[in-house]
């Protein structure tokens, strides 16, 4: 019996355990999932500081305006202001950034006065307090930063070092051997035969797994025949992850069976209720998780993107490790049959109302160029069939958001 794609989700997600963990400079940490909490070393800002390039007043010395005050000094971003101290009636010109002296309690920025150097006069009314930035309102000395499970991108690295943090622990990368099989399919090593096709399925799934969070083995292409397909998946044996690509089918020399039964792989499921992809299995070859992707070039990266990816997520320490649609707006009528779940290629755009989902006119699980012409697979579920009619909210899974544009 065919599992539904969420029971299939289920079965690896519920299965896999996160990783081990390391520390990492906190420079070298971009892409990685982040493992455990830290305390901030620094308060910021240290001191009260001015927002504004302007004036530092006194606010009750404001009785009229215009109003006019002696300049004192200028004090700069990053001046020491031990000892300084405003006294009533007069101003320090100063910088964005800079500490405010003791006395101040107000900045007034330039453009509401005449910016003199020696007097200034305010020309306009400035409410008490404003333009002052607080000691540690930012983040203060000793305060708990929680990424747990969270891809490291360039604003948590500005934010860790902000707060004094230059290393941290993250999980630690997957070991993934990526395992190609068929008599029909070659790599360059065989460029001169024109019947040969190259092994695009093996390329491309190791280009969609995650550099940052995995290290990625290509182990090359395997002929149908068991005794080579044995020792190569004995060599896998040491990965943390195995992923393979055709041979999972019915077919005479769809082999992965016979090497499944050799070896004692054990399928958790090797059949799903879904187009494309029904022919995607997952189990485990002694405690190594090993996922076997159909021949077919666009089911083989589809149940990559769907079921490897979210693996990769799950095992790597990332909080949400299931795959998340959006809702788009059908735009043209499509006709679905019964019985069947299909996730279509689709364009997903933006318009004035949202987003819009546009299905390709070629579904082919064949043709790489459909994964290429379009950027997401639309979600058609067993419940809906017969005609869909547009504006009928689709979820989409967007596998390229460069490709998001606006109609």
């Amino acid at each position: 019996m065919s599992l539904k794609f969420t029971e299939a989700l289920d079965i690896i997600l519920n299965k896999l355990d996160k990783g081990s963990y390391e520390k990492v400079s906190v420079y070298e940490s971009l892409g990685r999932v982040i493992a455990g909490k830290v305390l901030s070393t620094r308060s910021l800002p240290p001191l009260d500081n001015s927002a504004m390039d302007g004036y530092a007043i006194i606010h009750s010395d404001i009785k009229k305006y215009p109003m006019k005050l002696d300049v004192v000094g200028n004090i700069a971003a990053g001046s020491n202001i031990d000892g300084l101290k405003l006294e009533t009636g007069k101003a320090f010109r100063i910088m964005t950034g800079a500490f405010i002296p003791v006395g101040a309690d107000t900045v007034i920025p330039h453009e509401l006065t005449d910016n003199g150097k020696e007097v200034v006069t305010l020309n306009d009314e400035i409410k008490a307090g404003a333009n002052i930035r607080n000691a540690g309102t930012d983040i203060k000395i000793g305060d708990e930063i929680d990424f747990i499970g969270e891809t490291v991108t360039a604003y948590h690295i500005a934010r860790l070092v902000s707060a004094g943090i230059f290393y941290i622990s993250v999980y630690r990368k997957i070991n993934i051997a990526v395992i190609s099989t068929g008599d029909e399919i070659t790599d360059l090593s065989d460029y001169n035969s024109p019947l040969k096709t190259f092994d695009s399925n093996g390329v491309g799934i190791k280009q969609l797994l995650p550099k940052s969070q995995c290290n990625v083995d290509y182990l090359g292409v395997v002929e149908d025949d068991l005794e080579k397909l044995l020792a190569v998946f004995k060599s896998a044996e040491k990965y943390d992850m195995i992923v393979t690509s055709a041979g999972i089918s019915v077919g005479d020399f769809d082999l992965l069976h016979e090497v499944a039964d050799t070896l004692k792989i054990e399928w958790l499921f090797n059949n799903i209720n879904q187009k494309p992809g029904q022919h995607f299995a997952f189990g485990y070859y002694n405690s190594t998780p090993i996922f076997a992707t159909p021949g077919n070039p666009v089911s083989a990266m589809f149940c990559t993107y769907l079921y490897v990816l979210s693996a990769i997520r799950k095992m790597g320490g990332v909080s949400n490790f299931y795959p998340k649609p959006v809702k788009a707006r059908l735009t043209k009528e499509i006709i679905k049959k019964k019985g069947r779940t299909e996730f279509e290629r689709v364009t997903v755009a933006i318009d004035e109302e949202g987003l819009i989902v546009t299905p390709l006119s070629n579904q082919e699980s064949y043709k790489i160029s459909s994964l290429t012409t379009g950027n997401a697979f639309a979600l058609f579920g067993s419940d809906l069939v017969g005609d869909i009619k547009v504006g009928t909210m689709i979820n989409c899974y967007i596998y390229n958001s460069d490709k998001l544009f606006y109609v």
